[in-house]
């Protein structure tokens, strides 16, 4: 039982956490103010401004660098754990995106064309999780 209340006292776990809602209300009010709508779906949405993905995985990167040192095992485990989910994020995701939009194109049927991230949309990602990071 004593583990499991640790469980909720794990700054890493909550940088991460953190950082995605974080990343995910950016996202809900930049729909707000394009749409003028609150589309709370974003919440469990993916693609788009900014990268949860990113944000999510450099919070946790940031957090176990500060917290164990950043020439530590785990922070090195979790830098190549961040640096793989980005890269998928970048180029994986991106091509499922342009997948979905050439079979909506071929089957006029509807399909998650927003699933991949741009540079900018990784890169503020990234700037929202190590602000996260550093500071949690």
């Amino acid at each position: 039982m004593n583990e499991i209340v640790r469980l909720f006292w794990n700054v890493y776990l909550w940088a991460a956490v953190f950082s995605w809602m974080a990343a995910q209300t950016v996202k809900l009010i930049l729909n707000f103010l394009k749409e003028k709508r609150w589309d709370f779906k974003l919440y469990g949405s993916t693609g788009g401004m900014p990268s949860a993905h990113t944000a999510t995985v450099s919070a946790l990167a940031m957090a176990v660098g500060r917290g164990t040192g950043f020439s530590s095992s785990q922070f090195a485990m979790a830098l190549i754990f961040a640096t793989i989910v980005i890269t998928d994020a970048l180029h994986l995701r991106r091509e499922v995106g342009r997948h979905s939009e050439a079979l909506e194109k071929l089957t006029k049927e509807k399909f998650n064309t927003s699933s991949g991230h741009k540079i900018s949309e990784v890169a503020v990602g990234l700037i929202i999780g190590t602000t996260v990071g550093w500071f949690l």
